[in-house]
């Protein structure tokens, strides 16, 4: 538990917050339920968000400048920022590297990240106090109540939510194209795919005649969540070596789906497999377990109720920060 003096300090919140699909939402609400008095700030609105921050640092005097993402802020600004007595944290969720990734990370004083990859590759980097800390759920913004399974009517046996085709989502593409080749009833519900010509493939095969609607966020991504019955994740076409994992993942789960993914490090480490959760290591074994949980479907519904159970005792955004602040302020201590 954390003391009265920490639940009243203040938090500069600086992330992607303005749109539907932004974590940062979820975050700052869970730092206040935790006691905090937060800012959020969204830099990718501003044209002078420099000057901006460095003067809301002046003026609120935070006690933590907690940055997601930060893909165009300057690392320089951070050091002043630190210089000027906050304690800077950043939590970065994306698969991939980006250049601008390390040199962010080198000027804040704590950094965590969902890809262990990452983790790695920052410490071999000389960046102290790196540290794994995957996403969470915040089940207030998706109207869950908790014991939320498939009801009727089914919008689709089958269902994946997000991006497909390139740059980094053949492989979604592909498993979506497999299922609906074998004859399964699957829709997915994200952005038009864009008409590249490395795309043009998909577009041939049909991609487009199983496409339900834009993509989805909170109390609508919760609404198709149950009325489907098996949520199929792919996640990006990059090598992951270490633990991984993506939002979506406690998202479906936490709105009571039953997730049914391919095989990675960060999934056995959160969950059971075959009890709150299930994999799939090859295209034949996808098939296979689609067949098996669409004609058990008691199995699947206990299955997808043990994972909502987990999500929600366990893995909720307020349980992540307050691993997070207890990680910060133990190691503050021994500065």
């Amino acid at each position: 538990m954390m003391s009265e003096n920490i639940r009243k300090k203040i938090v500069l919140y600086c992330a992607p917050i303005n749109k539907l699909g932004n974590s940062g939402r979820y975050i700052i609400d869970a730092m206040r339920q935790l006691g905090y008095s937060v800012i959020g700030y969204d830099y990718r609105d501003k044209e002078n968000f420099e000057m901006e921050l460095l003067a809301l640092v002046d003026e609120k005097k935070p006690d933590y400048f907690f940055t997601q993402k930060g893909e165009i802020l300057n690392p320089e600004m951070i050091r002043k920022i630190r210089n000027k007595g906050c304690v800077t944290i950043y939590w970065c969720f994306d698969a991939a590297l980006g250049d601008w990734y390390v040199p962010l990370a080198r000027e804040h004083d704590f950094v965590l990240s969902n890809n262990e990859d990452h983790i790695l590759r920052l410490l071999k980097e000389g960046v102290k106090n790196a540290k794994w800390v995957h996403q969470g759920f915040t089940q207030e913004f998706f109207g869950i109540e908790g014991g939320e399974t498939f009801v009727d009517p089914c919008y689709a046996d089958l269902a994946m939510i997000g991006s497909m085709g390139n740059p980094i989502y053949n492989r979604r593409c592909e498993s979506a194209l497999l299922l609906k080749k074998h004859g399964f009833d699957i829709k997915w519900w994200g952005k038009h795919l864009a008409h590249d010509f490395r795309n043009m493939k998909y577009h041939l095969q049909g991609i487009g005649r199983i496409w339900a609607g834009s993509e989805v966020y909170m109390k609508d991504f919760a609404d198709v969540i149950r009325h489907i019955k098996i949520f199929i994740g792919e996640d990006a076409d990059i090598p992951i070596k270490g633990k991984y994992l993506s939002n979506r993942s406690f998202a479906v789960m936490g709105c009571g789906g039953f997730y049914l993914c391919r095989r990675t490090p960060g999934v056995e480490y959160a969950f059971e497999i075959g009890k709150e959760v299930d994999v799939f290591d090859t295209d034949d074994e996808l098939i296979g377990k689609v067949e098996y949980y669409l004609k058990h479907e008691n199995e699947r519904k206990i299955i997808a109720a043990a994972g909502q159970k987990k999500i929600l005792v366990k893995y909720t955004y307020k349980k992540q920060l307050e691993k997070i602040f207890d990680w910060v302020a133990t190691h503050s201590e021994k500065k």
